[in-house]
């Protein structure tokens, strides 16, 4: 049973590899500054009555809500423009402050710093731009442009390639994915536990032991 603690000692010299959405961030942020920006693109002057409609589709577990968008407002246009405009746009997000000192004070303590994140490239690469990251971490891995997602070990074998051999200490949030590999790898796993606003709930109850994380945090600080 992972062990629930409000402080994580990390070795001296240890790589410390986040996972990146709704643990550097939250994902939520994302999505919704994906549907202002949807909104705006479908119609500038009514783009606050759209981005509306679609973070209370989002809210309430619509599954499609840019298809119910085009089919409440008989839209002219096709589901796909709009995911396009989705995956592509600027996002509007940021760190919090707590995050980006987090990230300030690890490099000051010259630890290795690496992100391993599922999704596309050019999603998760205007995230990470916006967000500042490269400022602090010195690898990162998108899984679409290396060809493989999570569970695979693929990304954590390439930051092991980058930064050698010495001790890892990886922090993510999804217990389906994230912390399968790093355990087989020997990695020390860490599960930042949600807030109520994951985009992924977290069964603790129903996860298997190799998918569990070896601690437990509530907040990255």
């Amino acid at each position: 049973m992972a062990r629930c603690l409000s402080e994580i000692p990390l070795p001296e010299g240890c790589a410390v590899v986040f996972d990146l959405d709704d643990t550097l961030y939250k994902e939520r942020d994302y999505v919704r500054s994906g549907f202002h920006a949807v909104a705006r693109h479908v119609d500038s002057d009514r783009a606050a009555l759209f981005s509306a409609d679609l973070n209370r589709g989002f809210d309430s577990g619509d599954p499609d809500v840019l298809a119910s968008l085009i089919a409440s407002h008989r839209l002219g246009f096709q589901k796909d423009e709009l995911v396009c405009v989705l995956r592509t746009h600027r996002p509007d997000i940021r760190l919090s402050h707590s995050v980006r000192a987090l990230l300030e004070q690890l490099s000051r303590n010259s630890h290795p710093l690496g992100l391993i994140t599922d999704g596309r490239s050019v999603t998760q690469r205007q995230k990470i731009q916006a967000l500042g990251l490269e400022q602090w971490v010195q690898e990162i891995v998108v899984a679409e442009e290396i060809g493989a997602w999570k569970p695979a070990a693929v990304g954590f074998q390439r930051v092991e390639e980058r930064f050698g051999k010495r001790q890892y200490v990886y922090v993510g949030d999804n217990l389906r994915k994230d912390f399968i590999a790093p355990n087989k790898l020997g990695w020390t796993t860490v599960c930042l536990l949600s807030d109520g606003r994951n985009v992924h709930p977290q069964d603790f109850g129903s996860t298997p032991d190799e998918a569990l994380p070896a601690y437990l945090i509530e907040a990255l600080a």
